[in-house]
């Protein structure tokens, strides 16, 4: 049994901080990363089709805290006409409207702009885990597409 005395200098060791780990340093966020090369856009998720082009962001999903932090791709897509045909054939369309993203300012305000028209589509055959949630929407008349995926 602990005497009063080891009792005492426990809470004070507590109370100084000397005792445990002062977390209000550690970084509360990571900045996303972005990047234009297809071949590690892959390793975060799976392409159904080879597009002709990418752009992509990876961001951390909320604020971190205990636990496994979630993240997300936000990835825009473009594909030759063939291979958009193709790719809308396999797609499964949702009756969801399309969601707001949460980009932080990385999408054109073009782009921003035309996925108010965009069709949402179940994005599972994009899935690679752990990111197995989110959308794909195809900008009308266009052969581009924005996909959004993210862990939970």
């Amino acid at each position: 049994m602990a005497t009063p005395r080891v009792l005492a200098a426990i809470l004070v060791l507590g109370w100084s901080g000397l005792g445990c780990k002062d977390s209000s340093s550690a970084p509360t966020s990571q900045p996303a990363r972005t990047g234009t090369d297809l071949a590690s856009l892959e390793r975060m998720v799976n392409l159904p089709r080879r597009p002709v082009s990418v752009q992509w962001r990876k961001a951390i999903r909320g604020a971190p805290g205990i636990g496994p932090t979630d993240w997300e791709v936000l990835a825009v897509l473009e594909y030759s006409e063939a291979e958009t045909q193709a790719l809308l054939a396999t797609l499964k369309p949702t009756d969801l409207p399309p969601p707001t993203l949460d980009d932080g300012g990385w999408l054109p305000a073009a782009t921003r702009k035309s996925l108010a028209g965009a069709r949402a589509y179940d994005a599972s055959a994009f899935y690679r885990p752990p990111l197995q949630h989110g959308t794909v929407l195809h900008v009308p008349g266009t052969n581009t597409f924005v996909l959004s995926l993210f862990t939970m």
